[in-house]
């Protein structure tokens, strides 16, 4: 039998300190190391960090998913309510025209004008609510659109088009 040089106890030293070392890290849970980084939207609306260990991002995202379903679904059904609630008062109103219909039908002046009076009512009633829908969809797009414009996206492009030289 051979004796031991110290190449077989650098060796072998070696070997335990590897041993030691995979020990080490099979006991440590490499999701606290390991960093993930936070959208923007997600920093402002919830306040939290720009980087989360991969561990605490799991989590914050499944509360965050969990919180943004529970209020989608809470305004789908206000949606569906208000929805219904339009629906009965179009019901409302368009018995009390089948009511009322034939009784004005008879006076030979607003007989006729019925259907054009009430057109023009409906214009008076929706356009105000509609102008200021479209004026806040215009101003949402106006502002995503700056906020493109300002994360860089500048050069996405190619360089293509106008401005050069000749």
């Amino acid at each position: 039998m051979k004796s031991l040089t110290t190449r077989h106890y650098v060796y072998f030293g070696a070997l335990i300190l590897l041993a030691l070392a995979l020990a080490s890290c099979a006991g440590l849970d490499l999701g606290d190391l390991v960093k993930v980084k936070t959208p923007n939207t997600i920093q402002q609306t919830t306040g939290l960090p720009s980087t989360l260990s991969l561990n605490e991002a799991e989590v914050e995202y499944q509360n965050w998913f969990n919180i943004t379903q529970t209020t989608g679904a809470q305004w789908k059904g206000n949606i569906g309510k208000a929805g219904e609630i339009r629906g009965l008062l179009g019901q409302l109103t368009l018995s009390a025209l089948d009511t009322v219909g034939p009784t004005v039908a008879g006076l030979p002046v607003l007989g006729p004008a019925l259907p054009a009076l009430t057109g023009i009512v409906g214009l008076f009633i929706g356009s105000g609510r509609l102008r200021k829908e479209k004026e806040a969809s215009f101003n949402k797009g106006l502002e995503k659109g700056n906020g493109l414009a300002s994360t860089g996206n500048g050069g996405a492009g190619g360089g293509g088009g106008r401005g050069g030289t000749a």
